[in-house]
């Protein structure tokens, strides 16, 4: 990724001709860039914000094929899902981990418990694997006790799996920049550039980060729009018709130590019959999530106090006996799936196709799901192979990973942690042990991440504010109560010598975090 000291210099040379340029910085622009630099295109990655900062890290955590769209019919998506989700299991293990999931059947539905059983068994069958059984109800409140056992006749049990997010966006940049591409967060594209058709051949581009670097204009081959849910105000500049339907989902975070699961469960919710998931996740439980329909793109998305309502009301309803209330929150999240307009009634029956289209020059991608990136980065770069040199193609099976590396001897920290370590950086980890200060390879809390990790961010990952680091690196703003500020002196001495902060930014960046975090990231 981008050091520090290199952001300024960065700037300066983005005067050049690129082959692509990619507006975006989710995990669809992060998809294209890797792919774009691994086949030697000469690639640059522009996001308005931070790395990650909209959809891509407020999702649900899963790597999951949705079996809840089976009951849509959506079985093209669903096949395409699983069958990335195994390759992402077996080729990023430490960041994307293989997770149990049991959906507990009642007496009073039981059509849903046997549809349930035939669900996971197609579930399966499109991969192909055989691992969903039936468990016992004995079993079940065995291994997690404070499952609704009234009426409980027993549950099935399937696999999917989780992920941290933002630390897949930041994995697939780190690889695609170590073969080439280039990647600036905090760059605003302000306008497009445009040849005597009128045909989009560039971008105008606006330094948002303190340094205030000026504007920059840059010429391109291909133009991609890959902003998510901003897509069609993107697309504004060059008068195209809204495409899409931005839905917003929410979700509740516990201590893993107020709600011990074993293992996630499906459930539907009491009142509306909608899927929701409670899922063990870096030492914290999380439940989610809502489904509703959002047109304002105005500041950052987050909770209201309906969806609280509502994710509470589910959470007990599935686990009575732990009586969950508003204080046990420790923090939320709300992020906006761009999801293209079918037309359809509720927020749940929408599909989750992507599309690839063109207007004016301008490539738009939008629509999809975090689990099929790769499917998508190959799609939107074979639309425009033809204006590429050579005209490559793409094809989705190709590693945007490069190997983990193996845990050297002489490396102080556990296989475990080892494993979460490499998952998240990749090549990087080895360096990072090597670099980690004395006392600082310890996990915090009750979470997979090491302190050093924080060191790491803050002098490789391209931290620009305080929010990128504990929101987005090392997601202390999600992990720990009171949105990690209980640490924030411990951290501001391992971070700030990297950062080269004075007292004053200092303070301004804790006053901006915590503005941030109680607006955003905790109840309303």
């Amino acid at each position: 990724m981008i050091e520090v000291e290199s952001r300024q210099q960065t700037w300066k040379n983005l005067d050049q001709p690129w082959d692509i340029v990619i507006i975006g910085g989710g995990i669809t622009g992060a998809g294209i860039f890797n792919f774009a630099a691994r086949k030697g295109l000469k690639v640059l990655l522009l996001e308005a914000a931070d790395f990650a900062f909209g959809t891509s890290s407020r999702s649900s955590k899963l790597v999951h094929g949705g079996l809840r769209y089976l009951k849509n019919k959506q079985y093209d998506v669903v096949k395409e899902s699983v069958r990335e989700r195994e390759r992402l299991i077996r080729e990023a293990p430490g960041l994307v981990n293989k997770m149990a999931f049991v959906y507990p059947g009642f007496a009073s539905h039981k059509k849903a418990h046997y549809e349930m059983g035939v669900g996971t068994f197609l579930y399966d069958m499109m991969v192909p694997k055989w691992e969903h059984r039936l468990v016992a109800r004995d079993d079940l409140l065995k291994s997690d006790p404070f499952v609704r056992s009234e009426g409980l006749l027993g549950a099935n049990l399937y696999y999917d799996a989780t992920v941290d997010d933002s630390r897949l966006v930041l994995r697939v940049l780190q690889e695609g920049s170590r073969h080439g591409g280039v990647a600036i967060n905090y760059a605003r594209v302000v306008g497009f550039l445009r040849d005597l058709a009128q045909q989009v051949v560039g971008v105008r581009v606006e330094d948002q980060s303190p340094e205030k670097s000026g504007v920059a204009e840059i010429k391109a081959r291909v133009v991609i729009n890959a902003s998510g849910p901003w897509s069609d105000v993107v697309r504004q500049e060059i008068q195209g018709q809204p495409q899409l339907r931005k839905l917003r989902g929410s979700h509740l975070f516990f201590t893993h130590k107020r709600v011990p699961l074993s293992q996630s469960i499906t459930m539907v919710h009491p009142r509306d019959h909608r899927a929701l998931f409670v899922v063990p996740w870096e030492g914290t439980t999380l439940i989610g999530t809502t489904d509703l329909d959002q047109e304002n793109l105005d500041g950052e998305p987050h909770i209201s106090a309906e969806e609280v309502d509502y994710l509470l009301e589910a959470a007990n309803y599935i686990m009575p006996d732990l009586q969950l209330g508003h204080e046990d929150v420790i923090s939320t999240i709300s992020g906006l799936r761009p999801v293209i307009n079918s037309g359809e009634g509720t927020p749940s029956q929408q599909s989750r196709r992507h599309m690839v289209w063109e207007e004016q020059g301008l490539t738009t991608i939008s629509g999809g799901k975090l689990t099929i990136f790769r499917v998508m980065a190959a799609d939107c770069l074979n639309f425009v192979s033809a204006k590429l040199p050579g005209q490559p193609k793409f094809d989705h099976r190709e590693p945007v990973f490069d190997l983990i590396p193996e845990k050297p001897g002489n490396n102080p920290i556990t296989e475990r942690s080892w494993q979460f370590l490499a998952g998240r950086h990749g090549l990087d980890a080895t360096r990072l042990v090597e670099s980690a200060q004395s006392g600082t390879l310890a996990e915090i809390e009750a979470t997979t991440n090491l302190w050093a990790e924080l060191a790491w961010a803050a002098g490789h990952d391209h931290v620009v504010h305080l929010d990128d680091l504990l929101l987005r690196r090392v997601r202390l703003g999600l992990y720990l109560r009171n949105g990690g500020l209980d640490q924030i002196e411990k951290i501001r001495a391992m971070v700030s010598p990297i950062l080269g902060w004075d007292g004053q930014r200092w303070e301004e960046e804790i006053q901006r975090y915590k503005g941030i975090w109680s607006s955003f990231y905790y109840l309303p």
